[in-house]
């Protein structure tokens, strides 16, 4: 077994036995404090900024919401993505419930492409993109499948989701997002939730890509058609991220993924929502070894140094957008 096997084994371990309120934890590796650097007169070396980071994909499973939960108590986030068709949601939720709102943005994360026990999937995203630009995907299957994971959100969290997002971000395609953006204006008026636009920064879209993790954000931008998502969204009069920040292939070591946290933390900009994916090993996750990683960096005493130094400050998106509006 490799050294970085055995830390996201211990990581996982560690991640399924969180305690409800837990705090202070201890944390046996610290793959940020090399990603830390002096600064000069205790002064940050970037500007300040606030952004809002997210955790993906709860409900998932026990382990995914023991580290967003967790993540959440330690403010090390500030949103949580909630897919209600997931076999944990329902215990999520409870332990969700709980939490500040005015702190933590408990919002849906609407899936097509994931096939739950009863709920099976539209399709896979490759199926999606080709039938909603062929316009062969029929708007009823989207709305039936948009109002039933919103009733079961409001069902369990006793409010209206505080954003919306998709998984695999299939909100912004053709169709979808039609029926996505009317469902939530006839059902929400105006008190419209904020939702999430998966725009790339800037050098992800210039062209000369430096990595594979740029490559991936500019994809989905350009084949899920963020831009005229934002621009629909916002004549309609909802609220929404700047840009979208995380985008990686699930496949970096602590040590990367803490490289890769300390660029897109360079690159934010107020505004900009960050998403990640922590979690612990589980059967039949596909990223679970890189949701043991994310958790390791993420919880990693050494971040609120990393996130000084380079000026940045964690909010809720909702807080943002209020405060901006």
């Amino acid at each position: 077994m490799t050294q970085m096997n055995r830390q996201s084994t211990c990581f996982a371990a560690q991640v399924r036995n969180i305690p409800a309120g837990a705090a202070n934890p201890t944390v046996t590796s610290r793959p940020c404090a090399q990603q830390v650097q002096v600064f000069t007169n205790g002064l940050p070396s970037c500007p300040e900024r606030t952004i809002a980071v997210c955790v993906d994909d709860f409900g998932l499973n026990t382990g995914v919401n023991a580290a967003a939960l967790h993540l959440s108590e330690m403010r090390r986030v500030s949103a949580l993505s909630a897919m209600t068709q997931a076999p944990a949601w329902e215990d999520g939720a409870a332990r969700a419930r709980r939490l500040d709102n005015r702190r933590i943005d408990v919002g849906l994360h609407f899936n097509l492409t994931q096939s739950f026990r009863g709920a099976p999937a539209l399709g896979s995203v490759q199926t999606l993109i080709a039938a909603t630009h062929l316009r062969l995907l029929p708007k009823r299957h989207v709305r039936e499948a948009l109002l039933r994971q919103l009733d079961a959100f409001e069902e369990e969290m006793f409010r209206a989701p505080a954003h919306v997002d998709s998984h695999e971000h299939v909100h912004h395609l053709p169709v979808i997002r039609d029926v996505v953006l009317d469902v939530l204006l006839r059902r929400y008026g105006s008190a419209l939730p904020w939702v999430r636009v998966s725009a790339a920064p800037a050098t992800s879209l210039a062209g000369s890509f430096r990595s594979a993790d740029e490559r991936k954000a500019w994809l989905i931008d350009r084949l899920v058609g963020a831009e005229h998502f934002r621009r629909r969204a916002r004549s309609l009069g909802f609220g929404a991220n700047r840009r979208l920040l995380g985008a990686y292939g699930f496949d970096a070591t602590e040590t990367g993924y803490g490289s890769l946290l300390r660029r897109w933390l360079r690159q934010a900009r107020s505004g900009d929502l960050l998403m990640c994916h922590p979690g612990s090993s589980a059967a039949g996750d596909v990223i679970s070894r890189g949701r043991c990683v994310e958790f390791a960096v993420w919880s990693d005493p050494h971040l609120p140094l990393l996130l000084r130094e380079l000026g940045i400050r964690i909010a809720p998106m909702s807080v943002l957008r209020a405060a901006t509006a």
